[in-house]
């Protein structure tokens, strides 16, 4: 298997209705509004019977020259348009120059790394360039031919850039032979049926958002290095000796993790074959992206997981690390065993790609996604590192699997990495209070001035702190407390339901919005408004006890949440009620809660450290046992 693996999801949900998200939110912009009338996409969430989207074929061949930390490289590049339009240009994204003098970016970098930028040398089109022109990230090339409906363009660019060496963003030369090449070749941007070419730049901030397309890459490097990248090793009996070859394939049977390079190896001179070529090929499909790690003097672990039980497929879960490590030497077991809890537990599908490798770059902090690679800090907590290896890997499925625009909406991948995670740190550390911490966050800047509504495009978030919580925190709380409204396997099978009709294409919310109400048979509104396009707060309070000990319950923030309780009697007994977010769906913005009518209320508190509250003052009752209750 050398692709994304598509998977055949049966949905639980025994009844499903058409809940026509469009029917039901004001204000849907009119370019999704467009999109249903075209029939690209359709009010339910599924695609319509008119989606379409674009494609490529890359051919590349790249050079590392670790002395001077340049990487140049070419590339012939097939575009396919699959869409009904004549497309008159094409947009190249060239995100190196985010380091170019002059260029916009996130975040202040100094002078550290700046230069050029990403330097075409040669840039050529069978359509014939009437005009070339680069914008920042973004080189607009104009077309004398127009790219017909079901024709193809061919692209040949020659380039080269600068590996960062000291201000590394997502990828770089991390000193001691150390590379992570990501976000490093002339990549054709996404057309797509909402927003036509995606013209957005690339500051920092806001990720991925790419076409599922082929790549055959050759990379060289210098004598002794080894090359880890996304899809298959062509030939690596042309790179490694027996032992090795004997090891890598002891790994793919294997539940224990091998020690396939090692401090030994290295000392004995036993990891290259003799003669070794230092061109190393890798093949992939229909993946997003493509990335490449190449480093000297690394330790290699390997295992594999069962994904399926049905199919019995293994997933090669390695990790490259040097010597001396902090936590690294555990990443092979932790991932694996995060990659198994993805497949089984939540999001419960089986991992999509046939490999995962986790890479060191030597730093304690930080994490980056690349398909069926990941850069890593190597952090000094044990916890902090498998919660980081599961973090970084369940990106697997979003965005890459599913093929989402974080550009654009980075809550549908950051939110699912951010709340997914709880599992395994669940399993690590039961004590570690992660989704306490996630709920912490989003209550530090909920009903602020500088807080933004999930609905708020990512790329238009300038202030870091709102974007964070925008991204991971608030998003995290929704996915939690949806699927506390719906129920476990009613929220499983809408999931599932939405990965079955989006795999290998480009949702967008109201897609998955739609979904999860169609899937779970229910309406949703009275959940969506609030927590995705409105912002509402989380502030829920006790108003009153009645004398017939009733507990009036007030939504003053209007964020649907669970209610909590738990009710002291003066007789020593303790009541704990709990009633889950779907309590909330008539509309109310108060209920009322019986608790025992023959018993004297003494003291009732109000929610739990999980549950967001920007105001606890109100939280609390005690009885006035002066004057009786």
């Amino acid at each position: 298997m050398k692709k994304i693996i598509f998977i055949a999801i049966v949905v639980l949900a025994t009844a499903v209705t058409s809940v026509a998200l469009a029917q039901n939110i004001n204000n849907i912009p009119k370019e999704v509004r467009l999109a249903f009338k075209n029939g690209t996409r359709q009010p339910d969430g599924r695609p319509g019977p008119n989606y379409w989207q674009n494609r490529s074929e890359y051919v590349i061949t790249a050079s590392l020259n670790a002395e001077t930390s340049t990487l140049s490289g070419e590339e012939s590049v097939w575009y396919f348009n699959n869409s009904p339009d004549t497309l008159d240009r094409i947009v190249l994204r060239l995100y190196q120059n985010i380091f170019k003098y002059g260029n916009a970016r996130g975040w202040s970098i100094g002078n550290v790394d700046l230069g050029d930028g990403c330097v075409i040398d040669s840039l050529k089109v069978d359509k014939g360039v009437k005009q070339a022109s680069t914008s920042s990230t973004n080189l607009v090339v104009r077309l004398e031919k127009k790219i017909s409906p079901g024709d193809s363009v061919h692209v040949y660019a020659k380039w080269h850039f600068h590996i960062p060496e000291k201000r590394q963003v997502r990828m770089g030369n991390y000193g001691h032979d150390r590379f992570f090449i990501a976000y490093w070749y002339p990549q054709i941007a996404v057309y797509d049926d909402i927003d036509g070419w995606d013209m957005n730049e690339y500051l920092g901030a806001t990720e991925f958002y790419n076409d599922f397309s082929n790549f055959d890459v050759s990379v060289a490097v210098p004598d002794k290095y080894n090359v880890w990248a996304c899809g298959d090793l062509q030939y690596p009996e042309k790179h490694y000796s027996k032992n090795i070859i004997k090891k890598i394939d002891e790994a793919w049977s294997s539940d224990d993790v091998v020690s396939i390079i090692n401090a030994g190896d290295r000392k004995a001179d036993n990891v290259f074959r003799r003669n070794a070529s230092n061109t190393w090929n890798f093949k992939a499909e229909y993946v997003p992206d493509f990335s490449f790690a190449a480093t000297k003097n690394y330790n290699w672990d390997a295992k594999s997981v069962i994904v399926d039980t049905i199919s019995k497929r293994r997933v090669f879960v390695d990790a490259i690390y040097p010597d001396n490590p902090k936590t690294f030497a555990n990443a092979a077991e932790w991932a694996a065993k995060g990659i198994g809890i993805m497949s089984f537990q939540l999001p419960g599908i089986p991992f999509p790609y046939e490999h995962m490798t986790s890479f060191s770059n030597g730093t304690q902090n930080g994490g980056m996604e690349t398909p069926m690679m990941a850069n890593d800090g190597d952090a000094i907590s044990k916890t902090s590192s498998a919660g980081l290896f599961f973090h970084e890997n369940s990106h697997s499925y979003f965005p890459f699997f599913m093929g989402t625009n974080e550009r654009k909406y980075a809550w549908m991948d950051e939110g699912w990495a951010a709340y997914l995670t709880y599992q395994m740190m669940d399993e690590v550390d039961s004590s570690n209070n992660y989704m306490e911490r996630i709920s912490s966050r989003f209550a530090s800047l909920n009903g602020s001035e500088k807080e933004v509504g999930l609905m708020t495009l990512s790329y238009n978030i300038t202030d870091y702190r709102a974007y964070r919580v925008h991204a991971y925190n608030r998003s995290a709380m929704a996915y939690h407390f949806l699927r506390d409204a719906l129920g476990d396997s009613v929220f499983k099978a809408a999931l599932h339901e939405y990965i079955y009709r989006w795999q290998g294409r480009h949702p967008i919310p109201y897609d998955f919005l739609a979904t999860m109400a169609d899937a779970g048979n229910t309406k949703l509104m009275w959940f969506y408004v609030p927590w995705f396009f409105d912002k509402a707060v989380a502030d829920l309070g006790i108003k009153k006890l009645t004398n017939k000990n009733e507990i009036v319950i007030e939504n003053y923030g209007g964020l649907p949440l669970p209610v909590k309780l738990r009710i002291e009697y003066s007789d020593g007994s303790i009541d704990e009620i709990y009633k889950n977010t779907s309590i909330w769906s008539s509309g109310e913005k108060a209920l009322v809660i019986s608790a025992d009518a023959g018993k004297k209320i003494t003291k009732i508190e109000l929610g739990d450290n999980v549950i967001p509250d920007i105001n606890r003052n109100n939280n609390t009752f005690v009885a006035d046992t002066t004057s009786g209750q």
